[in-house]
């Protein structure tokens, strides 16, 4: 009597050629309530629904092979969102932006889609910064030369600490070495936005919700945005400060 056949998938993840694309994307509206982990839900469906060649992971469970970068706070829009897609085969990249784009639900919105060398490292792993914007509005009555000087002694400081939770409870943390660089721009109706910087990586960073605490005795914060996400190899858009 002959063995048994074994089993085996059709198509073995780590036996294909796998093409990478990196796709920035954004992020707004009601959507910039949606969870990290809900996004990932919904572009895992979406993508089944795409057509494209994905690359699967192996198990019983296979998915689509995905790797993001910087999680986004909820509640805070985004023009700069990463992941990278795996695929079988190459495809033009604005064939993989049209079938992204026809079925993304509404809130997320394709801006480029870019294929990558191999051996590109990962987002993570070449991530160095994040900005963001703020829009302000001023609680008491100052001028903007007045604003200006308040942000040029916030900036002058060397220590700015700020509260963060961590395993064994909260603890204060001075997050100033991680403030990089900021920018304001007045408008005509009176509102600020600020634009600032922050590190990203083994030395930490900055969350939004980190500097609202630093903003709170002067400011309402209207709106709040990530604008750009910095690389090592320059691969972002890096937003000129």
């Amino acid at each position: 009597m002959g063995s048994a056949p074994t089993w085996r998938p059709l198509l073995d993840w780590q036996e294909v050629n796998k093409i990478t694309y990196r796709i920035k994307y954004s992020k707004k509206g009601p959507a910039r309530f949606t969870s990290h982990l809900d996004v990932l839900r919904m572009l895992t469906r979406t993508l089944r629904r795409t057509g494209l060649p994905l690359a699967y992971s192996a198990g019983y469970h296979p998915k689509p092979i995905l790797s993001f970068g910087p999680p986004l706070p909820l509640g805070v829009e985004s023009s700069a969102e990463y992941f990278d897609l795996e695929l079988t085969r190459a495809l033009p990249e604005e064939e993989v932006k049209r079938a992204l784009t026809q079925h993304l639900p509404p809130g997320l919105e394709v801006n480029t889609v870019q294929k990558l060398a191999p051996k590109t490292p990962s987002l993570m792993a070449t991530t160095t910064g994040i900005v963001y914007q703020f829009l302000l509005r001023r609680k008491t009555p100052l001028t903007d030369a007045q604003v200006k000087a308040w942000f040029a002694a916030l900036w002058s400081r060397s220590e700015l600490l700020v509260t963060k939770k961590t395993k064994r409870g909260e603890k204060p943390v001075n997050v100033r070495p991680l403030w990089k660089n900021y920018e304001l721009t007045f408008q005509p109706d009176g509102l600020i936005l600020f634009d600032f910087e922050v590190a990203f990586g083994p030395q930490g960073t900055i969350r939004p919700d980190d500097f609202e605490s630093l903003l709170v005795a002067a400011f309402q914060i209207e709106h709040r945005r990530r604008t750009a996400v910095n690389f090592k190899t320059g691969e972002g858009h890096r937003k000129v400060l």
